[in-house]
């Protein structure tokens, strides 16, 4: 990967940075600049795939996208799912040459993968400082945490994160397709540390010294689902789990086809007891379709949870973000989700939105950006990589 790494990844200065999330169902792109220390959106872009797992027709869509999007010849990230990587760290002498680290990070991986070496694709970070030079381009950039111990000085903390090959290389092949400059390969759980950092107020809390207890992050997307849990703006562990598809649209119209049909069979002459009662019926039926929903997220937070470190997290799960194309009802997510997520979790709920402290670049319509932002957390993260000035 070292090699693969030195020749797609670069250095050079650049207007704007784009980052790219492949979804089951779509494609989704977040371009970003830089100025004044401030993120700007110069533009965001959600498209319909049409062949499931195609890497051809993904490849078309994404070429697309860009040149629509008047970003081409920009370097792109693209991100693989935690869940697909391996990682680990490791405390090494601060004083090693880069050739020593090399060596002992490989060392480290013979013994920790459950695969030879000639099927991965290999990268590692100092973990306590803003990575530079390859490395920068893979691990998110951290927090120095409080806790180093006095003699952390002569040491650094790495971090190394593995990729098997034939999960790595369809999304190098995917970038070819479509034309476009690969900048980095990321993980989805760096990109959503960098988004959540960005939108919220943890980075002045955790300076702050504030307890924060835990935060996660819940995806609902199209068939399959994802919590990530945070602690002091730090990523921590995430969980997944498969489901059927959530469309609370298409569940509706299913649920009350027959009420729908007689309501509107006779224009004119619909009856208002009719329209009461059909209200009626589809409000309640939303009401059980969003609590089913929540009970079982519920649930998988609450495993995700308990798989926390007890010697590393402190507290309960003071805070939820939702985002995710299942989450939506008529391009929304609505209060009546929101609530009923409260109410299982215990917990304050919001709706993810990646873009909340960002200025807009011109032209970027205001109402699109923020309803599609749920969706973007990991795109944004992405393009939050190297926006430069």
């Amino acid at each position: 990967m070292r090699r693969i790494l030195s020749e797609l990844f670069g250095t050079r200065r650049r207007q704007y940075q784009v980052g790219v999330e492949f979804t089951d169902t779509q494609v989704r792109l977040v371009s970003l600049s830089k100025r004044d220390g401030q993120h700007r959106v110069e533009g965001v872009c959600i498209a319909e795939l049409g062949s499931l797992g195609d890497i051809q027709d993904i490849a078309q869509c994404l070429g697309h996208v860009v040149k629509s999007m008047g970003v081409k010849g920009q370097r792109v990230s693209l991100a693989i799912k935690s869940s697909s990587a391996f990682t680990k760290s490791a405390m090494l002498d601060a004083t090693l040459s880069r050739r020593e680290i090399d060596d002992r990070m490989l060392a480290e991986a013979d013994s920790a993968l459950p695969y030879a070496l000639d099927e991965v694709y290999l990268d590692y970070a100092v973990v306590e400082s803003n990575p530079s030079g390859v490395a920068s381009h893979l691990i998110a950039p951290s927090l120095v945490p409080q806790e180093l111990s006095t003699h952390a000085i002569a040491h650094q903390k790495m971090l190394l994160v593995a990729c098997k090959a034939d999960v790595l290389d369809p999304i190098v092949r995917i970038a070819e397709q479509a034309g476009i400059r690969l900048d980095a390969v990321d993980l989805d759980s760096f990109a959503l540390e960098r988004a959540l950092m960005q939108s919220t107020r943890l980075p002045l809390q955790v300076a702050t010294g504030q307890s924060l207890g835990v935060v996660a992050l819940i995806l609902l997307e199209s068939g399959h689902s994802c919590v990530h849990l945070f602690h002091n703006g730090r990523h921590k562990l995430h969980r997944e789990w498969g489901h059927e598809k959530i469309d609370f649209d298409s569940y509706l119209k299913e649920q009350f086809k027959d009420q729908f049909r007689d309501q509107f069979k006779v224009k004119f002459e619909a009856r208002e007891e009719t329209r009461v009662e059909v209200t009626t019926a589809i409000g309640s039926g939303r009401l059980g379709h969003y609590r089913d929903v929540a009970n079982e997220t519920a649930n998988q937070v609450r495993t995700a949870l308990s798989q926390l470190p007890s010697d590393e997290v402190e507290g309960e799960l003071s805070l939820a973000y939702l985002g995710g194309e299942g989450a939506l009802v008529s391009g929304v997510i609505e209060a009546g989700l929101i609530n009923e997520m409260a109410d299982s979790l215990l917990c304050e709920v919001k709706s993810a939105n990646p873009f909340r402290r960002m200025a807009l670049g011109e032209g970027v319509d205001p109402i699109a950006v923020n309803q599609d932002a749920p969706l973007l957390m990991v795109a944004c993260g992405l393009a939050m990589r190297e926006a430069s000035t």
